[in-house]
């Protein structure tokens, strides 16, 4: 089964994501800061992280960053409702990102992501 890590400090979103996430029939593991999604993304080793970008103790870039450290073979999605289009590229192309999606998200948006990184058909 495909694996996801949903990352974000509001648990709220964390679990609208990660319900769209398993209704595509990927299971899930959760962080709730960009410390505890590079402990989690070493130990679950998922296909693909969806990760805010602005968190307390470690931002988004800087956990994506140690996360393509460890491997490559991870698709990443930085996430977040605060950038306007060019930060969002800035940041994007700094850490190493394999995509960027604007708050709310949507669950068409997540099925075309996962289709795009053909994680679901």
């Amino acid at each position: 089964m495909k694996k996801a890590l949903i990352v974000d400090d509001a648990e709220s979103n964390r679990l609208v994501i990660g319900a769209m996430v398993t209704d595509c029939g990927l299971a899930v593991v959760y962080a709730e800061d960009g410390d505890e999604a590079v402990e989690k993304f070493a130990a679950a080793k998922p296909d693909i992280v969806f990760i805010d970008q602005i968190m307390p103790k470690k931002n988004g870039s800087d956990a994506v960053k140690q996360m393509k450290l460890i491997t490559e073979e991870c698709t990443v999605i930085l996430m977040s409702s605060l950038a306007s289009e060019e930060e969002i590229k800035h940041i994007v192309e700094s850490c190493g990102a394999d995509g960027f999606l604007p708050k709310p998200i949507s669950f068409k948006v997540i099925t075309d992501v996962l289709m795009k990184h053909k994680l679901i058909a």
